[in-house]
């Protein structure tokens, strides 16, 4: 009996999926490696339609930091220039100085989806943009809980010259700001 029980409950089980980022950007010979991330509801229009944030990150995020911030854990206002959430992220330094990428996805009619940055912190100390322009995101899932997809080069009639950006970057990320 309890052998079909715990096949019963095996059967019904649904997979939890584990977040997954990879790959690399690169351009003018300086490459930026991508090991982590987070995708969350950034805004909601009066229309009701939301656009999700990803930041792909090089190391790992805090994401206990991140949960501490009560302002983030609220439901997103109609904007994401008002949303305190991509600050929160990109301060973190120990996450992003080696590099990040911020993708916006906006669902509705629109489902369209934009590199909004590709950064790093220089040795320096001044913060410094990748992207060349020619990047696009191909979503493989798009969902209020699951964004997973790719970053590419796009193609070009012409050879790509060292001002091009390359990029081959996965990722597969649960939706939903951390929680305490």
């Amino acid at each position: 009996m309890r052998t079909v029980l715990s096949l019963c409950l095996l059967a019904f089980a649904s997979p939890v999926l584990a977040d997954s980022v990879s790959g690399s950007c690169e351009r003018d010979g300086k490459r930026l490696v991508f090991t982590d991330g987070i995708a969350f509801q950034d805004a909601r229009d009066a229309q009701g339609v939301v656009t999700t944030t990803i930041y792909l990150t090089a190391k790992p995020l805090d994401r206990a930091a991140l949960a501490r911030c009560a302002e983030c854990a609220a439901a997103p206002g109609e904007s994401t220039f008002v949303s305190p959430r991509g600050d929160i992220v990109e301060a973190q330094r120990a996450a992003t100085a080696a590099g990040w990428m911020e993708i916006a996805h906006t669902g509705g009619e629109l489902d369209m989806a934009t590199i909004v940055n590709i950064m790093y912190l220089a040795g320096d100390g001044t913060l410094t943009g990748l992207d060349g322009g020619n990047g696009r995101v191909e979503f493989t899932t798009k969902s209020a809980s699951r964004m997973a997809g790719k970053v590419l080069t796009e193609a070009r009639e012409a050879p790509m010259n060292e001002t091009d950006m390359q990029c081959d970057v996965t990722f597969d990320l649960a939706v939903g700001w951390p929680k305490r």
